[in-house]
């Protein structure tokens, strides 16, 4: 199996993320740098976001910390990539917060939505295109991948 590459888009100065979920139930908070910033287009983030992609930032899964009674998990099976994927979300108000995928089990892949402050971000990779919708937004600054990275 080839090794993942992620190209690193720093912070535009090393702060706290901080995030939580709708209903607030689900807090979580990192100081570490991102590792990625990306989009995914792959057919499960697609049903679980309710969109034609999700935006993640992934960080290293060791240095994140969640609160939160109401913090539940699905493991899906990608479609696209055959791979278990951890999905984290509210039980409460239904949020999803943040994925493990196995193709990359030492990042927590935080939904930018959910972010206190996304300002920052700026995506450097597009995965799973093959999988986008034809009427979906491109990113045009961003390294395309019709899979994932490897």
């Amino acid at each position: 199996m080839a090794a993942l590459v992620y190209p690193q888009v720093p912070m535009s100065q090393a702060k706290s993320i901080t995030g939580r979920c709708m209903c607030g139930s689900v807090t979580y908070s990192t100081e570490a740098e991102p590792v990625v910033q990306a989009v995914c287009h792959c057919t499960d983030c697609q049903r679980q976001t309710g969109s034609p992609f999700t935006v993640v930032v992934g960080v290293p899964r060791a240095a994140l910390t969640v609160q939160g009674s109401t913090l539940a998990s699905f493991t899906t099976v990608g479609e696209d990539h055959g791979g278990d994927t951890e999905r984290n979300f509210c039980s409460a108000c239904g949020s999803p917060l943040f994925s493990i995928a196995a193709v990359a089990p030492e990042l927590a892949l935080i939904k930018a939505g959910t972010l206190d402050d996304a300002s920052w971000l700026e995506p450097a990779v597009e995965v799973w295109t093959s999988s986008a919708q034809p009427w979906s937004p491109r990113f045009e600054q961003a390294a395309a991948f019709e899979r994932g990275t490897s």
